[in-house]
C-alpha cells in the first residue's frame, strides 16, 4: 500500500511547517519486479535474471498542496532501477522515469518536466498489461514514450472526453545539436466510461538520420498515430490497438525501425480471477516497404495474486521474425533478449514475483 507521509514527518528533508503546507502530503510509492528468465534465440539458449518484466521497476515521490479556490500545486518524481545489480536506468537518471512540477485545477492540469506522451499514456491505460509478453510492448518505440524538457497538459473530463497535449525541447538549446532534433508535440483524445474506452493520439518528433549528429546534421519529421479501444465484459476484458508510423528516421536507435513506414497492432484479451488474471496476446508489425522486415508476436501470462501488493506470474511468449526483422520479447524497460542475427526466432518463458508499495 501507498504509504501516506504527512509534511511533519518530512521537515528533515526540508519541508516547513505551516497553516497551508501542513494541509499537504506526499505518497511514497514503488514496485519491486524480479524473476528468471529462459529464452532460445535462433537455437541459442539462455537463462538470465530479469528485472522489470511485468511491471517497471520504480520508486517514486507524489504529492499536492492546496493553493485555495479549489487550485492545487502538484509534483511527480518517478525513478527507475535494475533490481538485479541496483543500477538506474533511463540512461542513468535519478528521475528518469518522471520529473515534473505542475497546477491542478478545475480547468485542468499543467505540468512542466519529464512528462509521459499522449500515445505512452494510451499504452498505459488500454494494451492490457503493457508488460512481458504483450506485442504492444514488444514492438512499441521507447523514444515516442516520454519527452524531457516538455510541457503537458490534461484537460477536464466533460462528457466522458479528455483530452492531452505535450510539447518538448528535445535540443533545449543545445550548440552541439541541430536546433530541433528532439522536438516533440503530441495530442491524445479520449472517450471512458466504466466498461468502455477508446484513444485516438497523433504525434510528430523531429530524428537525424545522421550516425554522428552535429549542428548542421539534417533532420527529418516522423510522425505517429495510435488508436485504441477497451472493453470491460466483466468475466473477460479485451482490447486492440493500431499504430501508425511515416516519416522521420529512427535508424539510429533500433534497427527495427531503420525503415519510417510501418504498422504495428495487437489484439489482447485479459480473464480475471478474483486478482488474479490470465493475459493472451497477438500482434504484428509491418515493414511496408519490406515484408522481409515482419514481425510476428505470441504471448499468454498468469498473474496469480497472493495479497493486494504481491503478484506471482510465469508466462510464455514467442516471437516470429522475418529474414530481416530482429525483434524480440522484451521486457517492460528494454530488450531483455537480444536477436543479434536479423531473421532468428524467439521462444522465451518467465516466472517471477512482483510487490507494490
Amino acid at each position: 500500500m501507498r504509504k501516506q507521509i504527512v509534511c511533519g514527518a518530512l521537515v528533515a528533508i526540508g519541508c516547513f511547517s505551516g497553516a497551508a503546507r501542513a494541509q499537504g502530503s506526499v505518497t511514497l510509492y514503488g514496485t519491486i519486479d524480479s524473476g528468471f528468465q529462459y529464452a532460445n534465440v535462433g537455437g541459442v539458449k539462455t537463462t538470465s535474471a530479469a528485472s522489470s518484466t511485468v511491471i517497471p521497476n520504480r520508486w517514486g515521490l507524489t504529492g499536492q498542496e492546496p493553493l485555495g479556490g479549489g487550485t492545487f500545486a502538484v509534483f511527480r518524481l518517478e525513478n527507475g532501477f535494475n533490481v538485479n545489480n541496483g543500477t538506474a536506468l533511463q540512461n542513468g537518471a535519478l528521475f528518469g522515469r518522471e520529473a515534473w512540477v505542475g497546477l491542478k485545477s478545475s480547468l485542468g492540469q499543467l505540468q512542466v518536466g519529464v512528462n509521459n506522451t499522449a500515445i505512452n499514456i494510451t499504452l498505459l491505460q488500454d494494451s492490457l498489461g503493457y508488460g512481458w509478453g504483450t506485442a504492444a510492448n514488444n514492438f512499441a518505440f521507447v523514444p515516442t514514450l516520454r519527452s524531457n524538457n516538455s510541457i503537458r497538459y490534461t484537460s477536464p473530463q466533460v462528457e466522458n472526453f479528455t483530452m492531452t497535449v505535450t510539447y518538448a525541447l528535445g535540443a533545449n538549446g543545445s550548440t552541439t545539436l541541430p536546433r530541433t532534433l528532439g522536438n516533440t508535440t503530441s495530442i491524445g483524445f479520449r472517450y471512458a466510461t466504466k466498461n468502455f474506452a477508446a484513444d485516438a493520439d497523433f504525434m510528430t518528433q523531429v530524428y537525424s538520420p545522421a550516425k554522428v549528429v552535429a549542428p548542421g546534421s539534417t533532420t527529418s519529421t516522423g510522425n505517429y498515430s495510435l488508436f485504441a479501444v477497451k472493453y470491460d465484459f466483466g468475466f473477460l476484458v479485451a482490447g486492440a490497438l493500431f499504430q501508425m508510423h511515416r516519416g522521420g528516421s529512427a535508424s539510429g536507435s533500433y534497427s527495427g525501425y531503420a525503415n519510417v513506414n510501418n504498422n504495428f497492432y495487437e489484439i489482447a484479451a485479459r480473464v480475471p480471477v478474483n486478482l488474479s488474471g490470465l493475459t493472451f496476446s497477438f500482434g504484428q508489425y509491418k515493414n511496408l516497404a519490406n515484408s522481409a522486415g515482419n514481425a510476428t508476436s505470441y504471448g499468454i501470462r498468469y498473474d496469480y495474486a497472493l495479497s493486494k501488493q504481491t503478484i506471482l506470474y510465469a508466462g510464455v511468449a514467442a516471437m516470429r521474425n522475418g529474414s530481416a526483422a530482429s525483434f524480440s520479447v522484451n521486457s517492460t524497460v528494454a530488450v531483455s533478449v537480444p536477436v543479434s542475427v536479423p531473421g532468428s526466432n524467439v521462444t522465451a518463458g518467465i516466472i517471477g514475483m512482483t510487490h507494490l508499495f
